[in-house]
């Protein structure tokens, strides 16, 4: 039992409190699709509700408390869910916030109220420490949260989960002395349970701002990853191009000479032969790789002339009509990536007969199964069931970026991806992708 009890706070305090955290989180979340008439009716429609709502709930036996404040959070859900029309995934993450900004904000403001005013708290004089108290405490977290919010809100389903658990640890720890006085953590006395309830709800929301920042720095990361992954692409790119470049320059001085030299040659028979050579020493570079599919074809002859200037083996049986469903940016990405990475690891290896590449494309029942296979340079690959296998490369959040690039591409046409090292030493990664009834629209096609 609580000694020396005091009035809790008033319903309409209460009330206000919940409506001034959603207006605080529609402000801090608003962005240009949004509404603006839409959402100062909702707003305006909200206060009146809540305060008939709040005064409702506040006649009901104390035994369905409980109720009346999970059907305010899902007063407050409805209010964000209208006014910003948003997901209901990002309606639920603000709504968690937006609850605990209200617990925090009613605690202590009526803390404050009855130490400063005492008996006269709850009376009508005292609402103005109400417009006071939770203007200057609703825009202190305004201002914090309103650049947390700059960018658009898009939680993740672990991401809202783990801020409903924190709001309901929250809020079951500072009102648990109101429940029941014979726990460890309750409070006995009026003002100590005002203090304890006024310190979690603190507590909880450091917690919850603490979350986003977390979120926030590894959103970050990953777009700085994926930056630096775009950069390594357009860079091998250049490699590429200027590979070729260099190539044709250099046939194109041999070739004059040769020409030359055919024309200078009165032997018909030499001539014939030099022709022979002139066509022996170009047919390296005529597109030779004709898997049924233009654009593997070109990525696997590029890739090829790749692993004949590092002199790396690579064996290609590919099906690539099987693979005609795919657009050609997704199919550089999952190729591509896959025989960059699979070539670099190789080019590693001292040892000529391990210096090669498996490439395998196959339709089967309904599938297509691509699989890459190349022997283990240096450390070995450490692959987590479902996760991106680690990279013994320096620059590992490219190439784990690149991985993760190979399997959201696959995601994209419901297919799977499998990484992982072989008893035989080899690492193998597979991507199986169902192949669709009809050859979807894509936008990137």
């Amino acid at each position: 039992m609580i000694e020396e009890a005091l009035p809790d706070i008033p319903r309409l305090w209460t009330a206000l409190s919940e409506w001034g955290a959603c207006l605080l989180y529609v402000l801090a979340t608003w962005r240009p699709q949004d509404s603006r008439r839409r959402g100062v009716v909702v707003m305006a429609a909200a206060l009146p509700l809540l305060c008939g709502y709040q005064e409702v709930i506040g006649r009901l036996p104390i035994s369905l408390w409980l109720f009346g404040m999970l059907g305010a959070v899902a007063a407050m859900w409805v209010i964000l869910h209208l006014a910003l029309s948003g997901s209901l995934r990002r309606s639920t993450y603000l709504v968690v916030r937006a609850f605990v900004a209200a617990e925090l904000v009613a605690s202590l403001e009526w803390q404050l109220e009855l130490f400063l005013i005492g008996d006269h708290a709850g009376t009508p004089p005292a609402s103005l420490s109400v417009i006071v108290v939770d203007g200057v405490v609703l825009g202190g977290v305004y201002l914090l949260e309103r650049s947390r919010f700059r960018s658009d809100v898009v939680p993740t389903v672990a991401t809202v989960a783990g801020a409903a658990a924190i709001a309901a640890i929250t809020f079951a720890m500072s009102n648990l002395s109101f429940l029941s006085t014979a726990t460890p953590f309750s409070g006995r006395l009026g003002a100590e349970v005002f203090y304890i309830r006024t310190l979690v709800d603190l507590c909880g929301f450091i917690i919850l701002y603490a979350q986003r920042e977390v979120d926030l720095q590894n959103r970050a990361t990953f777009e700085l990853a994926t930056s630096e992954a775009l950069l390594h692409s357009q860079y091998e790119q250049y490699l590429t191009s200027k590979r070729a470049i260099d190539i044709v320059n250099r046939k194109y001085h041999d070739l004059r000479h040769m020409i030359a030299s055919v024309r200078a040659e009165p032997d018909p028979a030499v001539r014939l032969e030099r022709l022979s050579d002139l066509e022996e020493s170009v047919r390296p570079y005529e597109v030779f790789l004709r898997t049924g599919n233009p654009v593997l074809d070109v990525i696997l002859t590029d890739r090829e002339q790749a692993c004949l200037d590092s002199e790396v083996s690579m064996t290609v049986i590919a099906d690539g009509a099987a693979l005609g469903f795919v657009a050609a940016a997704d199919l550089a990405t999952m190729v591509g990536t896959a025989l960059d990475n699979a070539l670099e690891s190789v080019a590693r290896i001292d040892d000529q007969a391990d210096r090669w590449i498996r490439f395998d494309v196959r339709a089967r029942r309904g599938f297509v199964l691509m699989e890459l296979e190349n022997p283990v340079a240096a450390a070995p690959v450490v692959a987590a069931a479902g996760d991106t296998p680690l990279t013994p490369k320096k620059d590992a959040a490219i190439h784990s970026f690149g991985l993760s690039a190979v399997r959201a591409a696959a995601e994209a046409y419901g297919g799977q991806v499998t990484a992982g090292e072989s008893p035989q030493r080899t690492f193998i990664l597979r991507v199986l992708l169902p192949i669709p009834a009809q050859t979807p629209g894509r936008d990137r096609r």
